[in-house]
């Protein structure tokens, strides 16, 4: 598992899935602005993960920051995915 989370490839890859993500479900979105609190949330947590592996020989301190960072982005967005779902459900 700790090879998982160290793999450039698999933070790539995950950067990406939250690009289509965006892509796929930006129609469905875009009848209020906080619809997209939690892809922003996933994205953050995506590209900051992907900068930490990159730079982790260059700046070891960095990179732990920006993990920790993305660590708490994606805490924030599960917790906003809940919001959103619980918001959703009351409006709409």
């Amino acid at each position: 598992m700790k090879s998982l989370l160290k793999s450039k490839a698999c933070a790539w890859g995950a950067l990406l899935l939250v690009v289509l993500l965006i892509i796929f479900t930006f129609s469905m979105r875009k009848a209020a602005w906080w619809m997209f609190i939690d892809i922003f949330f996933f994205f953050m947590a995506a590209f900051s993960h992907m900068i930490a592996l990159t730079i982790a020989n260059l700046n070891r301190p960095a990179s732990s920051k920006l993990d920790s960072l993305a660590m708490w982005m994606l805490i924030l967005a599960v917790l906003a995915f809940i919001g959103e779902f619980v918001a959703l459900q009351i409006l709409f």
